[in-house]
């Protein structure tokens, strides 16, 4: 995707990390880019990546992003509950996936509500769309989790096709083996004129949830 945006307007695309609780960005120093990277974090800033249990993980381990900084929030107004679900020890628990390559740059990987657990291993939904968006057949995707009475979860995509183009299930499941780790291919693909998406373009998983477990999707 992005060497495709560079290819067609001549400028590369400029990633960072922000949330309101942080005022608002905390990341990608400019002189300190690399591509598909959330970038390293600003001067002030400091983060860390952070297991299951609050133990700081390694580079090249998937955690949640914690950042700390003077231009941390105080907490939510008349919340404390959700306040003290956010805030540890200074740290802010931002509820995003990230990695940590030997250089410092973090990589984003998904949401922590959204991240699909099958037989114990995480599946980030963000990393199994990027694998199906490299077929020339696919314009969107949606991937969630949906229980398994074995694994606990099953990896299921939806997708649009691009206009003219053609592909079934098999054929995009072959795709991503080539591309996934077994357990992270999708066992079932479903295909849909649009997925739903919100106000700023991003595909709305838990409407796709919602769709799929039978539910009147929630807008």
């Amino acid at each position: 995707m992005h060497e495709r945006f560079q290819q067609l307007f001549g400028i590369p695309l400029f990633e960072l990390f922000g949330m309101t609780e942080i005022v608002p960005t905390c990341s990608n120093v400019r002189n300190a880019r690399r591509t598909g990277s959330i970038g390293r974090p600003l001067d002030g800033v400091e983060a860390r990546v952070l297991g299951l249990t609050g133990r700081e993980l390694g580079e090249g381990e998937i955690g949640e992003m914690a950042v700390r900084s003077d231009g941390n929030f105080i907490g939510y107004w008349n919340c404390p509950d959700e306040t003290a679900a956010t805030l540890a020890d200074g740290w802010l628990l931002t509820g995003d996936l990230v990695r940590r390559d030997s250089d410092g740059y973090y990589w984003f990987e998904g949401r922590k509500k959204q991240i699909i657990v099958r037989g114990g291993a995480n599946i980030s939904p963000q990393e199994v769309e990027e694998a199906l968006y490299q077929h020339p057949a696919v314009l969107e995707a949606g991937v969630i989790g949906l229980p398994d009475a074995t694994y606990g979860e099953r990896v299921v995509a939806f997708v649009t096709l691009r206009p003219g183009q053609s592909a079934g299930e098999r054929e995009l499941r072959e795709f991503a083996c080539k591309r996934l780790s077994d357990h992270k291919v999708p066992e079932q693909i479903e295909f849909l004129e649009t997925l739903p998406k919100g106000p700023t373009g991003k595909v709305q998983r838990r409407i796709l949830k919602e769709m799929a477990e039978g539910r009147p999707a929630a807008r």
